[in-house]
């Protein structure tokens, strides 16, 4: 009788993805669309982008006023990681990456979220193996 295994998610030497290794990942593969991000990579990422796009915010309104020439800056250094990491999550779900489209619409914030908290698929799909 063979046993299986699941998968658990993303493991680097005997342990989970840690903040750090998320976003120097994340900023490493900016323009890699292809493959697949685990739950971990993301929400860390997104954790990351939230407390810089904070951090920006705050510096504007305290040192700028009105024009928003840091948050500005700070968006444009974290386009390109986002973009990427958010399409990669989609593919461990077994989604193309076209699926992100569907933020524009209000209806489909919903479906995408659930892709985004959803456990990446055990085995190997399209987009590659399980990361």
């Amino acid at each position: 009788m063979q046993s299986t295994t699941n998968y658990s998610g993303p493991v680097t030497n005997g342990r989970g993805l840690t903040f750090t290794e998320s976003v120097s990942g994340c900023f490493s593969k900016a323009f890699v669309f292809t493959g697949r991000a685990s739950r971990a990579e993301y929400w860390w990422f997104a954790l990351f982008t939230l407390l810089v796009s904070m951090v920006a915010g705050i510096i504007d309104q305290s040192s700028y006023g009105e024009p928003a020439t840091v948050t500005a800056i700070t968006n444009l250094l974290i386009l390109f990681p986002s973009l990427a990491v958010n399409i990669r999550r989609l593919h461990d779900t077994g989604h193309s990456g076209w699926w992100y489209l569907i933020i524009l619409t209000i209806i489909g914030i919903i479906p995408y979220f659930i892709w985004m908290v959803s456990k990446g698929d055990d085995r190997q799909n399209e987009y590659g193996a399980p990361v």
